[in-house]
């Protein structure tokens, strides 16, 4: 089978097996690896595509480095939303493909596309048009739709930034106004509260109307403590309950003392036990919003959760004929699809994370095996060597040895 055969109107790789001529000189598993290929491409243009993925595996398993199966499989699982494999699909395909072969190149973008990996595929799209083909329109085509679907994301982003400060500052307004109805101070009360105390006073306020938002101790203790919380609070945005986009450091700071106050052990002797296994979520929380990497590498991840949210959520809608997000409860469904994707991100991460420790910690324990099993070993010789000394038994072999050589000579 050649490395570049037509396309057909299916968009795979065409190349229905010929008959069986006399000047055949095509090994028995290269006709059956044809055979499964043309079924599967039939199944393709059928769009019976879980049929063709199928065949296209039986084919790949005679001949496992076939770029062009691997670029069709890929095609067929995309076609069936099945956008992961896909992506897989057509990573492997690249690496066997020919470097000059493009359609590898497209299949792998259009696979990162459809997980809305936008600048990624950018640049496997640029480096066709670049080192390959400067004209191949698919490239082209792909590169354009990839810069729109990035300026699409970004502005949508800043929308939902402007949405969630103008939300915070109607909050604010309201809490504002609900303080200004309240009695005025006396004049004794008036004058300690210019007594050079207008920076702690701020701190005070700013603690006092985040305690009001927060609730009560117990309710932050459930929260924290809820099932499977250790996958939950891994998201410490999600911990402080506060949203992402949130820049000001006072707020967090301020969220941060107020949640401490809720669940600090000392504040709740009816509970201290769980209140202590909450206040340390807070606090570690808080440790990882001090660093400015880690804070940075927690919102770029909140925002692929989101979009991966979104991405679910309207496929769902598709499916149940629904458009857009138009309710209420549409809303709420978003928000749940959001914060799913988001757990699964953080979720992933922390797997790895601890599959890499367990496996630095089953290294560092058969190393240090090993170094027992040395040094047990060195001590046995030592004491082996030792008790042979105590037990003159040098003394009386070597005694041995001299009165065999003397009476050997004797013997002479």
């Amino acid at each position: 089978m050649s490395a570049e055969e037509p396309v057909n109107q299916a968009g795979t790789e065409d190349s229905s097996a010929p008959a069986p001529a006399s000047n055949d000189t095509r090994e028995d598993w290269e006709v059956q690896r044809d055979k499964l290929k043309a079924t599967a491409d039939d199944h393709f243009r059928l769009k019976a595509y879980t049929l063709a993925t199928q065949s296209y595996k039986a084919a790949l398993e005679l001949d496992p480095t076939n770029h062009i199966l691997l670029s069709n499989k890929s095609a067929a699982h995309l076609a069936n939303g099945e956008k992961s494999k896909a992506l897989h699909d057509a990573r492997k395909c690249v690496e066997h493909a020919p470097d000059d072969w493009v359609k590898g190149h497209t299949r792998l973008a259009a696979a990162m596309a459809s997980l809305g990996r936008y600048s990624e595929a950018l640049k496997v799209h640029t480096k066709v048009l670049n080192d390959i083909d400067p004209n191949n329109q698919v490239a082209i085509k792909g590169r354009d739709d990839c810069r729109a679907k990035e300026r699409q994301a970004m502005e949508e982003k800043k929308r939902e930034a402007i949405k969630m400060q103008m939300e915070l500052d109607r909050q604010k307004a309201e809490k504002e106004q609900a303080q200004n109805a309240e009695p005025m101070p006396s004049a004794r009360e008036d004058s300690n509260s210019t007594n050079g105390k207008s920076d702690g006073d701020d701190c005070t306020k700013r603690i006092k109307l985040q305690l009001n938002d927060l609730g009560t101790s117990t309710s932050q203790i459930n929260r924290l403590l809820q099932t499977n919380y250790e996958w939950k609070n891994l998201n410490p945005f999600y911990v402080l309950d506060i949203p992402h986009t949130i820049e000001d450091e006072s707020i967090i700071s301020a969220r941060y003392r107020a949640l401490s106050l809720l669940v600090h052990p000392d504040k709740c002797p009816d509970d201290p036990v769980r209140a202590k296994k909450a206040f340390e979520q807070v606090r570690k929380a808080m440790t990882q919003m001090n660093d400015d990497d880690k804070r940075r590498h927690v919102k770029a991840l909140l925002d692929e959760g989101h979009k991966q949210g979104r991405r679910d959520w309207e496929e769902e809608l598709s499916k149940r004929g629904g458009v857009g997000v138009s309710s209420a409860s549409d809303s709420e469904g978003l928000a749940q699809a959001q914060s799913k994707a988001t757990m699964k991100i953080f979720a992933e991460i922390e797997q790895r994370r601890r599959e890499v420790d367990r496996r630095k910690r089953k290294f560092e324990q058969r190393e240090r095996a090993q170094e027992d099993e040395e040094k047990a070993k060195e001590k046995s010789e030592r004491d082996h060597d030792k008790k042979w000394r105590e037990g003159e038994r040098v003394d009386k072999r070597v005694g041995n040895w001299r009165d065999f050589q003397v009476g050997g000579k004797k013997k002479k």
